[in-house]
């Protein structure tokens, strides 16, 4: 019996899950869960990358003696900058760091946002990869001159892992930098903007083993001259998550990652890029072997974590998420807004100021902003389907919901009934199973995708909402 090791990391939290196949059924045990936050280091919003690693490298030589391989999962966009010397050049910055607008202003100065997504097929965010980099060469042109290799925050985790440097293809199409229908990074773009395309590593699909911890440039890993493979998984977290909902097997289901972020769309066979998919904010990103997803990113529960921090500070005190689903369940909005403008994405803001910004009613009760919250995003969720559906050409019965917010059972039944989907929910922990089936496909304990999709019914009870309306 082999077991893989999959180390799932998410904007606040990073999660490490042992698993393996026993009587047809997917055994998972956590084992390592922490959090973690942005730090300020010379005056940008970065991860600290050094713990990060250390919370790894801790965690696989506890279980160093049970995992024949390993598999990283993180969020898109963000990355770390490899020197000459094979050593990062500097933290990574988070795409919550507002300098990155600097890039974005710049970027429109040689191309107009219009043919950037028409070159990439990526939704226009400031916070993309593409973004990024323009901005880190006009704030810091020496560090951006030292630039050997840039690997995005899997490959880069990957890299110290194994001393090899892929970049794994799921991750590789968030980055307004490659060129979907061609598998590749974009000469369009890399021309454009005068980016060495010498700094991208080859790209992989996943499956791949990308290396070995013999070879790791961490020295306690390599030190115990272990032959544990790392796996290219389906390492942009929401390709993991995605591949484990009906939308990839039923034409009428679409699928929603419901975290952090609000990840709302469909598979398709190929990139849909048009002038209306621009105007809609919509985006294209490589899903399980070759699939396409068809999205949007929505701002989505950060705004619920954002507004609970503020009133804890306020209240000196810790709010329950009972306290909050009760208030919410019993109270109807008192207005809607739009949650996907820009301030909602942004590191540092005061969400009830915002939110008055863009609304004109009265509040008696600060928990009001929580139902305002909800509905807001229920609201998005609905305009998003119709555009979808217009540009699909396609109808939708079902909605399958995975992620943190799957685990609200006011907000689950709340999407039924503004969507008028059927919806799924389930498994809450899609990206970790999704990560473990690509790595156990890989040692041969899974035979094919349908096999495991099957393992993972027998796991877990999928629950379902019905439209009250």
């Amino acid at each position: 019996m082999k077991k893989a090791l999959a180390f799932d990391l998410g904007a606040t939290s990073v999660r490490g899950i042992l698993g393996y196949v026993e009587n047809g059924v997917l055994k998972t045990e956590e084992v390592l869960r922490f959090s973690h936050d942005r730090v300020k280091d010379n005056d940008r919003s970065r991860w600290n990358f050094d713990l990060i690693m250390e919370n790894i490298t801790d965690t696989i030589i506890k279980y160093k003696d049970e995992i024949s391989t390993i598999g990283v999962d993180t969020w898109g966009v963000d990355f770390g900058l490899i020197g000459k010397d094979g050593n990062l050049i500097e933290n990574p910055v988070s795409y919550r760091d507002a300098k990155h607008k600097i890039g974005f202003d710049k970027a429109q100065e040689k191309m107009s946002l219009l043919d950037i997504f028409l070159n990439t097929g990526n939704q226009i965010m400031p916070i993309n990869t593409l973004f990024q980099l323009l901005a880190l060469k006009e704030v810091n042109f020496e560090n951006y001159k030292k630039i050997d290799t840039l690997l995005l925050m899997p490959d880069l985790i990957n890299y110290y892992l194994t001393n090899e440097k892929y970049s794994e293809q799921t991750i590789t199409s968030t980055s307004q930098l490659f060129d979907l229908s061609k598998n590749t990074f974009s000469k369009e773009i890399l021309n454009t903007f005068s980016i060495d395309e010498n700094i991208f590593a080859k790209v992989v699909e996943q499956g791949v083993v990308i290396g070995s911890l013999k070879n790791s440039k961490i020295s306690k890993l390599r030190d115990l001259n272990l032959d544990i493979k790392v796996i290219s998984v389906a390492s942009h977290d929401t390709a993991s998550a995605a591949l484990l909902t009906k939308a990839y097997v039923d034409e009428e289901t679409m699928f929603l990652s419901c975290g952090t972020w609000s990840l709302i769309g469909l598979v398709t066979d190929k990139a849909i890029v048009s002038k209306e998919v621009y105007d809609y904010s919509l985006t294209n990103e490589c899903g399980y072997k070759g699939s396409n997803m068809f999205f949007t990113n929505i701002t989505g529960l950060y705004l619920v974590e954002k507004l609970k921090t503020q009133l804890e500070a306020k209240y000196k005190k810790e709010i329950d998420f009972k306290e909050i689903t009760a208030y919410v369940k019993s109270h109807k909005a008192l207005c809607i807004f739009d949650v996907a403008l820009d301030v909602f994405s942004q590191d540092d803001f005061d969400i009830i100021k915002e939110i008055n910004n863009v609304t004109s009613v009265q509040v008696e009760h600060d928990f009001d902003y929580f139902v305002m919250i909800y509905s807001s995003l229920c609201d998005k969720y609905v305009k998003t389907i119709e555009h979808l559906k217009r540009i699909s050409h396609r109808d939708f019965s079902k909605l399958h919901i995975i992620g943190g917010g799957a685990k609200s059972d006011v907000l689950c039944q709340m999407i039924a009934d503004t969507t008028n989907l059927d919806v799924v929910v389930g498994p809450f922990e899609a990206t970790a199973y999704g990560n473990l089936l690509i790595q156990l496909m890989s040692q041969n304990e899974i035979r094919s995708l349908k096999q495991g999709l099957d393992i993972i019914k027998n796991t877990t009870t999928l629950l379902s909402y019905k439209p009250r309306n």
